[in-house]
């Protein structure tokens, strides 16, 4: 498939162009990215196909989108995203804040929302992007290299990840304000069997250990109510359409509804920030990860002084 040359001998700026237009769909959209014109990248776009004997791209009426061949050579390209951020890190020194750009996926937008502000208040020119998802989704982005940070729970590490615990909160369950259970210190899932239950969707952790709470206890709970956002599952139990879910500092506090930790899931869920142990001399994930260190060791000071 591969013609003479091996990837070894693709140039930075093929490589740039070849990532781009996988990662937009699109030359139009990969040029915006890059800051270039649109024929500069199809002309690397070609230069980097004149290479193999089938085609990495295929055509299409909205774009363009990776042939098996270019899936497989942008799961090698991508990891030469590491090189060229190094390379620009040496261009442009840490120092210079401008240059940072760092890309975070997060399952917890609250819980991590202060460590967001406080990086942007000391690095008021550098960029952040963030895009939010389930727990699994945020892992994948992490491994495929699409984001430099993942903050979620990580119940089980895996090689090649690196992470730092931020932060530890519990399962509990939703309640109207006016519900029999609303003032306890606790519930339970016997409590809760027969009550009708706002579940999210499957894939969510949150909703995993729901799953296995009720599960523990050999109960097979149902719902006819299913959302996936955890503002609206809030104003649904407000308006008293049920029992809902959530980990204790994904939601607000908020007097028209009560969140009570649940018995059976007593352990308390580990939040993380994550990334991949190749990429940790990158600038942006080490002033991240250092902004972190620095908000965990005064906020265990000020538990400690109380």
């Amino acid at each position: 498939m591969l013609k003479k040359e091996s990837v070894s001998d693709l140039t930075l700026t093929e490589i740039r162009a070849f990532n781009a237009t996988i990662q937009q769909g699109n030359f139009t959209r990969a040029a915006d990215l890059l800051g270039v014109s649109q024929p500069a990248v199809t002309a690397q776009i070609r230069k980097i196909e004149g290479r193999f004997d089938v085609p990495l791209l295929e055509r299409t009426s909205k774009g363009v989108r990776a042939t098996d061949l270019g899936q497989r050579l942008y799961k090698i390209t991508r990891q030469y995203v590491d090189l060229d951020a190094s390379v620009q890190s040496l261009i442009n020194p840490a120092g210079d804040e401008r240059s940072l750009e760092i890309h975070i996926a997060t399952a917890s937008p609250l819980v991590f929302m202060p460590l967001m502000a406080a990086f942007r208040q000391q690095y008021p020119e550098a960029t952040l992007k963030i895009t939010s998802g389930t727990t699994d989704e945020c892992r994948e982005h992490v491994l495929a290299r699409d984001v430099d940070i993942g903050l979620f729970p990580l119940p089980k590490p895996g090689a090649g990840l690196s992470h730092l615990t931020f932060h530890a909160h519990q399962l509990v369950a939703i309640l109207h304000p006016e519900h029999p259970l609303a003032a306890d210190e606790n519930v339970s899932v016997h409590d809760l069997i027969h009550e009708s239950l706002i579940f999210s969707r499957r894939a969510s952790f949150t909703q995993q250990m729901v799953d296995a709470a009720f599960a523990g206890e050999g109960l097979a709970p149902s719902s006819n109510i299913l959302m996936n956002v955890r503002s609206d599952i809030c104003e649904a139990v407000a308006q008293g359409l049920g029992v809902g879910f959530a980990l204790s500092h994904d939601i607000r506090l908020d007097p028209s509804y009560s969140a009570v930790p649940i018995k059976e899931a007593g352990q308390e869920v580990l939040e993380h920030l994550v990334w991949l142990k190749s990429r940790t001399h990158l600038p942006e994930i080490q002033l991240f990860v250092s902004m972190a260190l620095e908000m965990r060791s005064r906020q265990f000071g000020q538990s400690s002084e109380r």
